[in-house]
């Protein structure tokens, strides 16, 4: 069988009318009208009418055509009548006039409908999607992810060939390294007792490879962390991880911004406004109560100057928080809002009408001047906004009650898409039990400003009480993070290249010289010879395409995906393994607990 000359079925158009033409493809309809034949056959292009006359039909018939059965069919391609010209479809003004059809293979019935319109009236249970993810795949719905994923990958890679960075692959096998999550082991058969870990990131290679002169690295690379799975992750997951030499971060956001603006306009047609807006971490989490706000709801909370705006109420204190929304909320959704158990005063003002609880207790003329004085781009017009004020409670009630609305859909996002960059992470993170640890890495750099600090409370470490331990979380690092709709889907920093730095960093964390040597000795070692200050990025591809492509979870984004309890349900993994390779490799299994 000759597969020259091939036509996509979704590519049929005037160029092929009246020609002999050669499709393969699977039955997405069949339609017997009695005395003629309509198949309407489908590849990944899209789907074509083919068409089956009186004389030949009988002849079709006996070969018993059903639904997703894979064809070779040839015939001439013809117009169709005006009043049969489907314009859901870009091949709906032409029809192949079969003249020969041969059954490559035959199809079971399918565990669920696949056809978009009768897909969509169906409510298919995940679990049965991912046990036949082949089937699944066959949706034009899931292909066009797919598409669009390859796509955007390439244009990442064309992008940053142009840029002068080299796609260098980086093991598979190594070390454990400190990311935060658990690693997933793999023993070794040659030297039993030892083990690999999956990698985590690329984060040591790719810093081996700055000091190795590479000076502009990336890779799209697999990475897989043993960790409990939401619908944002993943055990295994893909990333976009590059790294630069002789940079600083503005390098990067703009390499980044640049990267992102070209990328999507030549995918999606989507512009996105370049510089991406920088928010320090600490202004984050006062007026958003988050690391990554959605500023597509761009309402922070702000504390109320009780020294300008009164309020005429016993026991209030200074800790009186505010919410501005440049809307009016109806009191429907306010009493629904006091039905949930939150406590708050509001107004709403629409032109010269107020109403609200906070009428009792301020004098509107000095609230309006209060409010006059906020410079908010949002809050355009003055005359038409609802404030919720609440006192002597956590300002996140407040955030609360913002997210409220947005799930209620009574706050309506001020555009599609919001990137941001929040940078001025803490360097370290105090645990429960006391330890301190790093926010992210323990290969991101100090703030230069906060370096003496560092110092200070580095030499005096042992002589701190726990109150002054916790300092240790004041101090800024040079790490960022990019975030879109309110999710973080990119971390970076600049790094670490002092090597007596370096080994401070392992101390403070808790690492002895004997394991940080052991652990870390070949970068500590290599610093040795000429480090070049570099920085960099890992962009979470699973995470983006689903945003872009505004899907419910990265698995609609990934071909093959894991489930919330990390089994594949079409291979059936994990799964258990043999006495004898277990023997091989040194492992006996202890009794489950």
């Amino acid at each position: 069988m000759s597969y020259e000359g091939r036509i996509w079925c979704g590519t049929v158009n005037s160029r092929y009318l009246n020609q002999k033409i050669q499709l393969f493809g699977w039955v997405n309809r069949f339609r017997d009208m009695g005395g003629i034949l309509f198949i309407d056959l489908r590849d990944r292009t899209g789907i074509v009418q083919l068409v089956v006359d009186q004389n030949n039909i009988s002849n079709f018939q006996e070969l018993k055509i059903s639904n997703e059965d894979v064809l070779k069919v040839v015939g001439i391609v013809r117009q169709r009548p005006k009043d049969k010209i489907n314009i859901k479809i870009p091949t709906g003004e032409y029809e192949v006039e079969v003249h020969e059809i041969t059954v490559l293979s035959k199809s079971s019935t399918l565990p669920f409908p696949i056809n978009e319109e009768d897909y969509k009236d169906v409510s298919v249970d995940e679990t049965l999607r991912l046990k036949y993810r082949f089937i699944d795949l066959r949706r034009p719905k899931m292909f066009k992810n797919l598409y669009f994923r390859h796509k955007l990958i390439k244009k990442i890679r064309d992008f940053l060939d142009e840029n002068e960075f080299l796609e260098i692959e980086t093991p598979i096998l190594s070390n454990p390294t400190p990311e935060g999550a658990r690693d997933f082991l793999v023993p070794s058969r040659i030297q039993k007792g030892k083990f690999y870990a999956l990698p985590q990131s690329p984060q040591l290679y790719k810093q081996i490879l700055m000091v190795s002169g590479v000076d502009r690295y990336f890779q799209i690379a697999k990475c897989l962390r043993d960790e409990d799975l939401r619908a944002d992750r993943q055990p295994e997951f893909t990333q976009l991880d590059l790294e630069m030499s002789f940079i600083n971060y503005d390098d990067i956001f703009c390499l980044i911004e640049k990267m992102l603006k070209e990328v999507l306009l030549t995918t999606m047609g989507l512009e996105i406004k370049v510089p991406f807006l920088r928010m320090e971490y600490q202004e984050a989490i006062d007026k958003y109560m988050s690391d990554k706000p959605d500023l597509r709801f761009p309402y922070p909370i702000r504390k109320l100057d009780i020294e300008k705006v009164q309020i005429n109420m016993e026991g209030i204190t200074n800790d009186v928080y505010f919410l501005i929304l440049p809307q009016t909320i109806a009191r429907k959704e306010i009493d629904n809002l006091y039905n949930s158990g939150y406590k708050f005063l509001y107004l709403v003002r629409e032109g010269e009408n107020y109403k609200g609880t906070l009428l009792k207790y301020i004098q509107l003329e000095q609230f309006g001047k209060f409010l006059d004085g906020i410079e908010d781009p949002e809050l355009k017009n003055k005359e038409l906004y609802t404030v919720f004020v609440i006192f002597n409670q956590p300002k996140v009630k407040l955030n609360e009650i913002k997210q409220v609305l947005i799930d209620r859909r009574i706050l309506l996002p001020t555009c599609s898409f919001y990137f941001l960059w929040v940078n001025n992470f803490p360097l370290f993170k105090l645990e429960e039990d006391g330890r301190i640890s790093p926010e992210h890495h323990p290969f991101t750099n100090v703030h230069p400003e906060d370096k003496d600090l560092l110092m200070e409370l580095y030499n005096n470490i042992d002589k701190l009480d726990s109150g002054m331990r916790s300092r240790f979380a004041s101090i800024r690092s040079l790490a960022y993070d990019l975030v879109l709709n309110g999710v973080e889907v990119g971390s970076g920093s600049i790094r670490i290249t002092d090597p007596e730095l370096q080994k401070m960093i392992f101390s403070i964390i808790g690492l002895t010289e004997e394991e940080a040597n052991s652990r870390f000795g070949f970068l500590l070692n290599s610093f040795k010879y000429g480090v070049p200050p570099h920085g960099g990025i890992a962009l979470g591809l699973d995470r983006i395409i689903s945003i872009l492509l505004m899907t419910n979870s990265i698995r609609d984004v990934i071909a093959f995906p894991k489930t919330q309890s990390g089994s594949c349900l079409l291979t059936n993994s994990p799964s258990e393994v043999g006495e004898e390779q277990l023997k091989e490799l040194g492992i006996k299994l202890l009794p489950l607990a």
